[in-house]
């Protein structure tokens, strides 16, 4: 039996409206991004990812299964982001509890990101950037797609039949996480990377009860489901 070709998972991005960014906070977020996309690989959770041009990225996941769950991650990081001088200005208001006071704020940071699944024809020595094939084309076509709509996720594979059963959890899955505060980014965050709830109680210094509320306004339960028919769906 002919072995079938290997097919790998990248994840391309790019921040919304960056320009926008004042160039102090622009750099800051550009940089903990940067940290962030090293700790997965430290991880596991990626195989390597790139920079470039300061607001897009370039990632391969190292598991098919696990690439929504790593680029619903990354969206989580950026939306829940909150600049140094921020959380100075709430430290020096609420010097006993900072952190209850952040997540009720609007979303200041967003990210498009597009997953392609496919086989590739070469990858470049540690930079995606310098790779080419189906699953870099399958994420760079879906991230230009995005541009010009009011939509910031999407995934494309190279089966017809499967992306048009896939589209109705991605499109539910955009309009959820589009409507997340900072405070449900980060819980999702951590769900995301398979914390327990006592162990998000003690990094977020809050109750296990609002650790529950906070799943229930973040649609975990939902966006959980969502990312389990992914997984069962997409074969290695």
């Amino acid at each position: 039996m002919k072995k079938r070709p290997s097919r790998h998972a990248i994840i391309t991005g790019d921040i919304v409206a960056s320009r926008k960014i004042t160039p102090g906070i622009r750099q800051e977020l550009y940089n903990n991004l940067n940290l962030f996309l090293k700790s997965l690989t430290k991880d596991k959770w990626l195989i390597s990812y790139q920079t470039f041009r300061g607001d897009s990225i370039q990632c391969e996941v190292r598991s098919l299964q696990q690439s929504l769950r790593v680029a619903l991650m990354i969206k989580s990081f950026v939306m829940r982001y909150i600049p140094r001088a921020t959380k100075k200005s709430l430290k020096d208001a609420h010097p006993k509890r900072p952190l209850l006071t952040r997540g009720y704020f609007n979303i200041g940071y967003d990210i498009r990101l597009a997953v392609g699944i496919g086989e590739v024809d070469f990858i470049g020595k540690g930079k995606s950037a310098t790779s080419d094939g189906p699953a870099f084309q399958l994420s760079g076509h879906a991230l230009d797609s995005l541009k010009d709509q009011n939509i910031l996720l999407a995934l494309k594979t190279g089966d017809a039949e499967l992306n048009e059963e896939l589209a109705v959890i991605i499109s539910l899955l955009d309009a959820v996480t589009q409507k997340w505060t900072q405070n449900q980014a980060e819980l999702t965050l951590y769900k995301l990377k398979l914390k327990r709830d006592e162990e998000i109680s003690r990094i977020l210094e809050i109750s296990l009860s609002a650790v529950n509320q906070r799943k229930r306004n973040a649609q975990w339960t939902a966006i959980e489901k969502a990312v389990q028919f992914f997984e069962t769906k997409i074969e290695l």
